[in-house]
Formats: structure tokens, C-alpha cells, sequence
């Protein structure tokens, strides 16, 4: 069975990148505030945000100026402010991706001025639910290979479970660093619902297909 991971929202820089970031954070900015109708209830007001992205970009200026003692470390902090701020819009965005097709959700990735991820593509499930040899426990097992691009493999990943008794209200689950968890105490001749996504870093991934399997 082949599984394709949805649109997932990427920056194309990463944290430590001054120029990167500041380069995202303007795209991002110019991008949400002309599609600003398909963003309601934003974590960050743009306005906010230019502020932010202004501030760093001083800071720039001054550390490649001036070079004055301890404006790398005020530049830094700045850009520290700036990602998370990003990281909030992306995490934001991709919540509305989730609930749209494919092709909606890169447009509107795109829209937002962000970069869209590889659609990644397994030939082993993404995620997988089987009944143990116990009596209401239900072991999951995760494909770290389609939950994880290559290029992030070497950074941390934390695995984000949760359940639903009816396919639509979910409960979260233990996180674990590991691509399986157990799921215990469920009751029999019930059907379950299941789903992960994976943290890589700071950034939260997008949730799996949902499994649903009948306890018994």
C-alpha cells in the first residue's frame, strides 16, 4: 500500500540563518497580508510581525556595519523573536491545510509564502494499528521514513499520538521518541481511531491518515 504524506508547510532556512530568516519572514509577511482574506483568526497580526521582522533587519544592518560589541547577540535574540513568531504562522496554517485537499492546501501554503514541502511517498504505511495478544491493548506502529524528511533525519523527532472513539473528536496520547507507542485499557468490541504526526525540532508535522481498528 502506498501512503503520501499531505502538504506540509517549510521555510527553506533554518533558525540559525539571519539572511534566511529575514528573506522567509518578508515573503511571509508580503504574502499573508495581499491573501489576508484566507487567514482569519491569525496567532500574530501582521502588523506585529512587521514590527518584528523590522527590528531584525536593523540588527542586521548594525552587525554587518558596525560590528559593535554585543550586537550580534541583541541580532540574534531578535531573530529568535522572528522564528518563533514563523513557527506559530506555520503551525497555524498547516492546522488549515489538514482539512483540505492536496491541491488546496499548496495553494494556500503558497499563499501564505511558504515553501512546500516534497510530498514523501512509502511503500509502507504510515501508520499501522494491531491488536496485541492482550485483551484491549492495541500496539501502533509509525513509518519514521515517511514522517520524516531525509534532510531533518539527524535532528530530534518526537511522535504525537492520538485517538478518537468516533473518527472526529480526538484525545491525545502520550508523546514518545520512539515511532511506536501501546495503547492500553480500551474497551472490547469497540472501534478506535488512530493518528500521528511527528515534531521535528520545534516544528510540528502534519497529521497521518486516520486507522481505525475494532477491539476485540
Amino acid at each position: 500500500m502506498s501512503t503520501a504524506i499531505r502538504p506540509r508547510a517549510t521555510f527553506g532556512t533554518s533558525r540559525k540563518s539571519t539572511p534566511g530568516v529575514l528573506t522567509r519572514s518578508q515573503t511571509m509577511y508580503n504574502a499573508i497580508t495581499e491573501n489576508i482574506g484566507q487567514f482569519p483568526n491569525l496567532p500574530i497580526m501582521m502588523a506585529a510581525f512587521l514590527v518584528l521582522l523590522t527590528s531584525l533587519a536593523t540588527s542586521q544592518g548594525i552587525v554587518k556595519g558596525t560590528k559593535a560589541t554585543g550586537a550580534a547577540q541583541v541580532r540574534d535574540s531578535k531573530r529568535n523573536a522572528v522564528w518563533t513568531a514563523m513557527v506559530s504562522l506555520q503551525s497555524y496554517v498547516q492546522g488549515l491545510c489538514d482539512s483540505l485537499s492536496v491541491a488546496d492546501a499548496t495553494l494556500l501554503i503558497k499563499a501564505a509564502g511558504m515553501i512546500v514541502a516534497k510530498l514523501t511517498v512509502s511503500s509502507k504505511e504510515t501508520l499501522a494499528a494491531t491488536l496485541t495478544s492482550v485483551p484491549g491493548y492495541v500496539h501502533l506502529a509509525a513509518s519514521h521514513t515517511a514522517l520524516v524528511d531525509k534532510t531533518d533525519a539527524h535532528k530530534k523527532a518526537m511522535f504525537v499520538w492520538e485517538m478518537s472513539v468516533d473518527g472526529k473528536t480526538w484525545t491525545a496520547l502520550p508523546t514518545t521518541p520512539l515511532a511506536s507507542t501501546l495503547v492500553t485499557g480500551l474497551t472490547l468490541l469497540s472501534t478506535y481511531w488512530f493518528r500521528v504526526s511527528v515534531t521535528v525540532g520545534s516544528t510540528p508535522g502534519t497529521w497521518s491518515q486516520a486507522v481505525s481498528i475494532l477491539v476485540h
